[in-house]
């Protein structure tokens, strides 16, 4: 009988260790508690501390190896028996626990934790991605894709995602480039890419100002210097009666900005 009552504390110690391992969910969780705690500061699980745990893995440059080390390799709890899948229940690799939130990949959220368009990291993530005048675009369109979470082009220190424009943008010949310093988009066919009149660089983190309206991409109508026929702005449904009508509704935006030409 008294060797069950010296395991029960300790289990129940080890239980409570356990389940303090929290790491983003709830806006104050129970503070770590057992022999591991001192290897955190007081506020590692409080989100509104500045000792959270996603600050100190910002700074160093989002390498979790060190967290593996006690955590072990699958975060399931390692050699300190607590689990960093309690909270983070996909895992701390899981794509939505940086960027974007609740099975959602993409901005917003960045890495900040912002949601402002004018950001770099929010920028125009969701026009493209809810496009209304278009197919919507998958991250490939303008990202390789990362094999791991700790695949070089995925976690390279800078906080930045790169630009490599995939099969789409480069429709019709086009030859996208993407100005890191401005954060423009320019000669992508997306954006028609100077075929139809106009060439316009997209500044990626001003959205509003690139609305997917009639003539922001292509002249309205197409001017002379180009190979389309001369006609008004509002005959479209003339030819593109498939795609668009006498209004300059769109009927099936999946024929439009699809690399060819839907009549």
């Amino acid at each position: 009988m008294r060797s069950k009552t010296r395991w029960v504390p300790a289990a129940v110690l080890l239980l409570l260790a356990t389940l303090s391992g929290c790491a983003e969910l709830a806006d104050d969780p129970n503070p770590p508690s057992g022999p591991a705690a001192s290897a955190h500061p007081d506020g590692w699980i409080l989100s509104r501390s500045d000792d959270h745990h996603a600050k100190a893995l910002a700074a160093a440059g989002w390498d979790l190896a060190e967290c593996q080390t006690c955590h072990g390799a699958d975060y399931a709890g390692g050699v300190v028996m607590s689990s960093c899948n309690t909270c983070h229940e996909q895992s701390p690799e899981s794509c939505d626990v940086c960027h974007g939130g609740a099975g959602q990949v993409n901005p917003p959220q960045d890495l900040s934790d912002s949601s402002d368009p004018s950001s770099r990291g929010v920028g125009a993530h969701e026009a493209h991605l809810a496009a209304t005048v278009a197919p919507s675009l998958v991250c490939l369109d303008c990202h390789t894709m990362p094999d791991s979470f700790a695949d070089p082009i995925h976690i390279d220190g800078d906080g930045r995602a790169e630009v490599d424009f995939g099969d789409r943008a480069q429709l019709s010949n086009a030859v996208p480039a993407y100005d890191a310093e401005t954060a423009s988009c320019s000669n992508t066919y997306c954006h028609s890419g100077g075929r139809f009149g106009l060439n316009p660089a997209m500044p990626w983190n001003q959205p509003e100002a690139n609305a997917g309206a009639c003539g922001t991409c292509h002249a309205l109508p197409p001017g002379p210097e180009t190979e389309h026929p001369q006609v008004n702005a509002t005959s479209c449904a003339v030819c593109h009666r498939s795609v668009i009508d006498a209004d300059n509704n769109f009927i099936d935006i999946s024929l439009h900005m699809n690399g060819q030409t839907n009549l």
